[in-house]
């Protein structure tokens, strides 16, 4: 799906959800080797309890069903959950937030859990009136954070997740794309010193270009990161912009 192309605001919004990854080893580096690891297995695993729900399109039973399911996950983990409930344009938003603490977050890591209404960008025109499954686009995001309230240090800098509804749906009449987060943005007051949003992460080819509309000084700290750990095959060290 190229939903993002459409405008520069949304390549701002949406990142590439491997760069949490970089980002949490680049600092953690020097955390003990007793750390909990991360389990590729066990978020892969997330991504099919997800896709199973059915599509998690706003206001369907999949949609309620996948936000209680994160609630139970994160609090397993350790995690105070919240729900920032609002309405953009008519459309409720739950956007589910975790957090250790009352502390305001130093780094904010999200991903959006909603899938689109409408697959109109299947090669096979037969499924543009039915929902989007979600695997890669939603359910893959979902799944890197959860393994990281797993396995994220808990006495560590203030760190929030946060899981953004309705921000699939640009482009359908009633909608428009990234209600969620503009909705955060604009009613929570924190002021982190990184975000990091995720998408889309799910490719079995996964390349990870240089997003050219991020933060030039995080951005360089992830790649030199990956290289250093042997992923320059995958940091692909070139322009590109979140798609």
């Amino acid at each position: 799906m190229t939903k993002r192309n459409a405008t520069l605001y949304l390549t701002l919004i949406f990142s590439l959800l491997t760069l949490v990854i970089a980002w949490y080893i680049a600092s953690f580096l020097t955390r003990p080797p007793d750390s909990a690891s991360f389990d590729g297995s066990r978020a892969y695993a997330d991504v099919i309890t997800q896709v199973q729900m059915g599509s998690r399109t706003p206001g369907s039973t999949g949609h309620v069903q996948i936000r209680e399911w994160m609630r139970a996950e994160l609090q397993s983990a350790g995690w105070v959950v919240e729900i920032h409930q609002t309405e953009r344009l008519g459309q409720p938003i739950y956007n589910v937030i975790a957090k250790r603490n009352n502390e305001s977050p130093q780094i904010i890591l999200g991903a959006h859990y909603d899938t689109r209404l409408f697959a109109d960008n299947d090669p096979n025109i037969e499924n543009h009136s039915l929902p989007v499954p979600g695997a890669n686009d939603g359910a893959s995001g979902v799944a890197l954070l959860l393994e990281l309230a797993r396995t994220l240090p808990e006495d560590t800098i203030p760190v929030w997740l946060v899981f953004f509804d309705a921000e699939d749906n640009g482009r359908i009449p009633g909608w428009d794309w990234i209600l969620g987060s503009r909705a955060f943005v604009e009613e929570i007051p924190v002021n982190p010193q990184a975000v990091v949003i995720v998408d889309m992460i799910g490719d079995i080819d996964l390349n990870i270009h240089l997003e050219k509309n991020s933060d030039p000084t995080i951005r360089a700290e992830i790649w030199e990161t990956a290289e250093r750990l042997g992923y320059g095959n995958v940091f692909i060290n070139s322009e590109n912009i979140a798609c």
